[in-house]
């Protein structure tokens, strides 16, 4: 197993303490320095990015705007990072500090060796503690994307320079409206499709001489 350190200290330590777990071989160098909002811890075991776009499932018809059939879903990073030679007071505030960090609800960047994240919220914080980890602290994260628009207001013309303010105009407070009960209610059942109160007469014929 390889380990290649990513701190001023090393993890050749927190490697060791792994070792049991064969966990594989650590993230570090090439002049990154991986954060989680606030967070950095000294080692990382591995960073699974996730890009999708959802696309629709029914048919399109040929020659229509794709992009009108398509959009990008929030981006997903799944990060797993570890401390070694804390002890237990030390584990239990750092695991708190990530707790803290993800009920906040305040987006954050996330810097990985592959890109940077922005506006990302830490949706799940899983930790594993068993014979090869009780006395380290090895935290699964999933983070994921907020996806955060900016609207626009825009001032309508005076309905004095509108040719139908009552189509157009923008709407207006009126108050509280009285009901009242509804008049030339037609009786004898519904009306056909397309006829009105208006469109009902009654026909008067007139004996001859």
């Amino acid at each position: 197993m390889s380990i290649i350190d990513s701190s001023a200290g090393g993890i050749a330590s927190l490697g060791i303490a792994f070792a049991a777990n064969a966990v594989g071989s650590f993230l570090g160098g090439g002049g990154v320095i991986r954060k989680i909002g606030t967070i950095q811890a000294p080692c990382t075991i591995f960073e699974h990015h996730d890009d999708h776009l959802q696309i629709t499932d029914h048919p399109v018809e040929l020659g229509a705007q794709i992009s009108d059939h398509a959009y990008k879903l929030p981006k997903r990073v799944d990060i797993e990072i570890g401390w070694d030679k804390l002890d237990i007071q030390a584990r239990s505030m750092t695991y708190e500090q990530i707790i803290k960090l993800q009920e906040s609800v305040t987006p954050m960047s996330i810097v990985t060796g592959k890109r940077i994240y922005k506006n990302m919220l830490i949706e799940s914080v899983g930790v594993v503690t068993d014979a090869d980890s009780e006395n380290i602290l090895r935290v699964h994260l999933g983070c994921r994307e907020v996806i955060i628009v900016q609207t626009q207001i825009t001032n309508m013309a005076p309905a004095a320079n509108q040719a139908n303010p009552q189509a157009t105009a923008a709407p207006q407070n009126s108050g509280t409206v009285q009901t009242a009960p509804a008049t030339n209610v037609p009786t004898g059942g519904a009306l056909p499709v397309g006829t009105s109160n208006s469109d009902i007469y009654v026909k008067v014929s007139f004996p001859g001489p």
